[in-house]
């Protein structure tokens, strides 16, 4: 069993192949001592097994993709709705003094 562990970085690349060799890259930054890994099949592996396997792949990694966007979009959320409360504690504020200085 090979496991392996790298960090991916805004440098990071994944490339593909043409079927027949159909492989799969995964560089995870564009460091010179950065690990990569490459998928491919076995030498006549009927390209029907290789669909299904690349319909797995990409359903994860779909998945994957998902996470992210909604954890971006909620933290983006959090971040408007705190700019919002802000301004509106400013405009409190304001009023108040305002309500002080003509009293």
């Amino acid at each position: 069993m090979m496991r392996a562990y790298d960090f991916w970085d805004e440098t990071g690349t994944a490339q593909d192949g043409p079927f027949p060799i159909a492989s799969l890259s995964l560089r995870p930054n564009s460091r010179a001592d950065c690990g990569e890994m490459q998928m491919l099949f076995h030498q006549g592996t009927p390209v029907e097994a290789q669909l299904a396997v690349a319909d797995r792949v990409l359903a994860v990694v779909q998945r994957w993709r998902d996470g992210i966007a909604e954890a971006a979009d909620t933290q983006r959320t959090i971040v408007d709705e705190l700019a919002q409360a802000r301004a509106e504690i400013a405009r409190l504020k304001a009023s108040a003094e305002d309500a002080e200085v003509t009293a």
